[in-house]
């Protein structure tokens, strides 16, 4: 409808309204799947109350084709409600750029052996390193002795791939970033997406780059240029939106498929990058041993990246000031999935650790995926749900996850009282369990649980409930932490 008005947008006298009916726009069709999205979104809401972060990506990407399997962002906001609106409301997988630091060793360690720099035999000194006056240290600044540069990769040595650059020539190693589609948008199609910048004019300044510093990528540039190694020299463009359908007549007015957008390394170079990522979980001086899957072989590469001041006279300084990350491939023989992972500035580790922290989502991801591929006869994996009535929440919820299932903590008590599933029984890995403790009932956050989860909810807590809608839990009556009785109405509304 569309009124006359003044100037204040008050409505004139016998001003006549006109209508124009609406129109519908065009059907969107993504790549996510949505089982996946809703287990990665509640992996990233435990992590995001658990450390706090100021900012959280995860991306699983289809190795083979680009397909963007699941992905999530920290802080973001509900586009239903709106809220959260105010504090995020950019796409930082495309509009953010960061210092990659150490995930960048993959791309510098498949330049060097690409371009024939690569000596499996030969050694350096690890520790410190000066080029032009200037000194480049190791996160274990007294070293490891002289080690191999495959050993270097595994144990994250600075100092090796600083040599490898300087191996390659800053010619050489400029133009594989550049063959790797850094420095450029992936011009994925959603929206405004940086390009990124590079310092490199002078031997200190491309040295660092070899581990990730004075380069600024994409999570989207990171993700295509992993899939070269993961993909066996191939890398291709990765991609969310499927196809876009016009509702009135049924044509298809957009679509995409797998784009093979450049063979920057050979098949052999890749396959020997993702043996060492393979090293950075098995070996014993590893920095990835947190990211073991039982049952699968998994490479990784850890990352934990400095984080420029904001008026750039050089990097902030504590323990949890960093761009913490991980990026992963599995199986690591023939890689299905790609992983990748960053948290900036979580304000604790929790006892964790930054691997163990980045490990609470990337394993059981991962895992979940593995198993379902894994499974000859598409049917999803399942397990079996334990007794954990009488033990502690913590003790309860660790033997949950142990058997790849979501627990729910509700009460405030010390021992579990009831569990939404009986023991012995079969659910499929990823499924949500709710736990109830003898202590006074609290609402729990509910977004993204399923109408099934949330009858459960009402059966063990006696609350009334009014369920609005399919799908998924986008809004709920009672907040987050608000006492529950059997007065207690609760309406859920799903999409």
């Amino acid at each position: 409808n569309k009124l006359a008005i003044d100037s204040r947008g008050t409505t004139l006298p016998n001003s006549k309204s006109q209508s124009k009916p609406a129109k519908d726009g065009d059907n969107v069709y993504t790549t996510l799947d949505t089982r996946t999205q809703t287990y990665l979104e509640t992996l990233m809401n435990k992590a995001q109350e658990t450390y706090k972060p100021k900012s959280m990506t995860a991306v699983l990407m289809n190795a083979k084709t680009g397909e963007i399997i699941a992905a999530s962002q920290r802080p973001t906001f509900n586009p239903q409600t709106g809220e959260g609106l105010n504090d995020m409301w950019r796409n930082i997988l495309l509009e953010d750029t960061y210092e990659p630091g150490s995930i960048m060793k993959i791309l510098t360690m498949a330049a060097a052996i690409n371009s024939g720099n690569y000596n499996a035999n030969a050694t350096f000194k690890s520790g410190s390193y000066q080029i032009d006056g200037q000194r480049i240290n190791d996160w274990n600044t007294t070293g490891w002795g002289d080690i191999t540069y495959r050993e270097g990769f595994i144990r994250s040595s600075n100092v090796g791939m600083a040599k490898l650059e300087q191996a390659m020539g800053e010619k050489t190693w400029l133009n594989y970033i550049k063959k790797f589609g850094l420095l450029k948008s992936t011009n994925a199609g959603l929206g405004n997406e940086a390009a990124g910048s590079i310092e490199y004019k002078y031997p200190i300044e491309q040295a660092n780059t070899a581990f990730g510093q004075g380069v600024n990528v994409t999570v989207f540039q990171m993700l295509q240029a992993m899939s070269a190694v993961a993909n066996n020299g191939k890398m291709v463009k990765p991609y969310l939106v499927s196809k876009v359908v016009d509702p009135n007549n049924g044509k298809t007015v957009f679509s995409q498929s797998p784009t093979v957008v450049g063979k920057p390394i050979r098949s052999s170079t890749a396959k020997e990058v993702r043996e060492m990522m393979q090293d950075v979980v098995t070996d014993k001086d590893g920095t990835g041993t947190a990211y073991k899957i039982d049952g699968y072989d998994v490479g990784v590469k850890t990352g934990t990246a400095q984080i420029a001041n904001e008026n750039g006279t050089g990097y902030l300084s504590g323990e949890t000031n960093y761009l913490f990350s991980v990026a992963g491939m599995a199986p690591i023989n023939d890689p299905k999935y790609i992983l990748y992972i960053t948290m900036k500035q979580p304000k604790t580790f929790a006892d964790q650790g930054e691997t163990g922290m980045l490990a609470s989502i990337f394993d059981p991801l991962m895992k979940r995926v593995l198993d379902e591929a894994n499974d000859s006869n598409d049917e999803k994996a399942q397990t079996s749900v334990p007794d954990v009535k009488g033990m502690s929440p913590k003790e309860a919820s660790e033997e949950m996850t142990q058997s790849d299932l979501v627990p729910a903590v509700i009460g405030e008590g010390k021992k579990v009282v009831k569990q939404s599933q009986t023991a012995g029984t079969s659910m499929l890995t990823g499924e949500r369990v709710i736990l109830v403790t003898n202590g006074t009932l609290t609402m729990p956050d509910i977004t993204g649980w399923s109408r099934l989860d949330v009858m459960k909810l009402s059966e063990l807590t006696g609350i009334d409930l009014d369920i609005q809608g399919n799908g998924y839990v986008t809004k709920q009556s009672v907040a987050p932490g608000e006492k529950l009785s059997k007065q207690t109405k609760l309406t859920v509304e799903l999409k």
